[in-house]
């Protein structure tokens, strides 16, 4: 009989994937996410699971004298070194899809309580003030212009469900251009980054954190969106500046904000936006749904138990056998 692989999660997930991974391998669970404890107990290790908290970089690999696999439990992969997996031969697989519907229904809770002055209105209750209700006047999404920045997978269900649900305008941009009958599912129109910016009275962000997204929504761009926009970041923190959104808001040259990540997470006591009557803030929670929850967990779980026992990846991240290959035939034409 075969040894099983041994797995090493530095998070809990949903029971049903820890049943199947407990079904096909020795689980070994971090003690701690800082490096030290990481580079010591992924030793040994043939897989390893990640989720939000620690970093998988260069010199934690370089410790992990067996490990085959890397799976990210969600869709963001930024704090996994994948090119230095990749020169280690190390697969990196992850869940795209899997949280796809609980992030758009959460994107929609923001947009419709920013729209109607929840957190407002809620605070005027709770301090007894039920004569608040007249105080300030909310808007419907009904047939405005929503803007997708991003128009991967979420992206595109964000944009068929206000087309569908609320009658919207969708305009997206992407550096790709998305397929006529993907278009067509959301009426959506690809146009450029100003025109997004400028022509949207919703902007939701769906794009990946690398060098070419971090900051984009900075000063510059907040001044060229409409002071009746709702902004909207469920992808990374580091696509926003925050201390631009913050006096962006004070100058009412914003309506409001919704976000589900930060910055720096978790975000600062003195965070400039938590706090504020004009924001909707949620701690990196949106794709915490039971069904989000569980998509992710079988799914990670299924690709690294199935890649250990020689499966190709059903959702690769990188390609480090093609890598391998090419090394091996340079060395010999050498």
């Amino acid at each position: 009989m075969s040894q099983r692989p041994t797995v090493f999660t530095l998070t809990s997930m949903h029971a049903a994937g820890m049943r199947l991974l407990v079904e096909g391998a020795e689980v070994r669970m971090a003690s701690g996410l800082d490096p030290q404890t990481l580079r010591r107990e992924v030793v040994g290790a043939d897989g390893l699971i990640i989720r939000t908290g620690g970093v998988i970089d260069a010199a934690l690999l370089d410790c992990a004298d067996r490990l085959k696999v890397v799976g990210r439990h969600g869709v963001g992969y930024d704090q996994i070194d994948v090119e230095a997996a990749t020169e280690r031969g190390i697969q990196v697989v992850y869940t795209p899809g899997a949280n796809t519907e609980s992030v758009c229904e959460h994107v929609f809770a923001m947009m419709i309580g920013l729209s109607k002055h929840f957190p407002r209105m809620i605070s005027a209750l709770t301090a007894g003030n039920y004569h608040a209700r007249t105080s300030m006047t909310g808007r419907d999404l009904l047939g405005r212009t929503l803007g997708i920045v991003g128009f991967g997978r979420i992206g595109r269900r964000v944009g068929e469900v206000a087309r569908a649900g609320f009658g919207m305008r969708v305009l997206y941009h992407d550096i790709i251009g998305a397929p006529p009958e993907v278009e067509a599912k959301a009426s959506a129109t690809r146009v450029g980054f100003d025109e997004v910016l400028e022509a949207s009275e919703y902007l939701t962000l769906h794009v990946p954190l690398d060098k070419s997204t971090r900051h984009m929504i900075d000063a510059e761009a907040l001044s060229r969106m409409r002071p009746d926009a709702i902004l909207i970041n469920a992808a990374r923190g580091p696509i926003v500046v925050e201390k631009a959104v913050a006096d962006a808001l004070d100058a009412r040259r914003l309506w409001g904000y919704g976000a589900d990540v930060y910055e720096v997470e978790p975000p600062p006591r003195d965070h400039p936006l938590i706090g504020r009557p004009d924001v909707m803030l949620t701690p990196h929670s949106a794709a915490q749904t039971d069904e989000g929850l569980r998509n992710m967990a079988v799914g990670v779980v299924e690709d690294i138990l199935g890649y250990l026992r020689g499966d190709p990846p059903r959702n690769p991240v990188n390609d480090p056998a093609t890598v391998l290959a090419n090394r091996r035939r340079s060395g010999h034409s050498s």
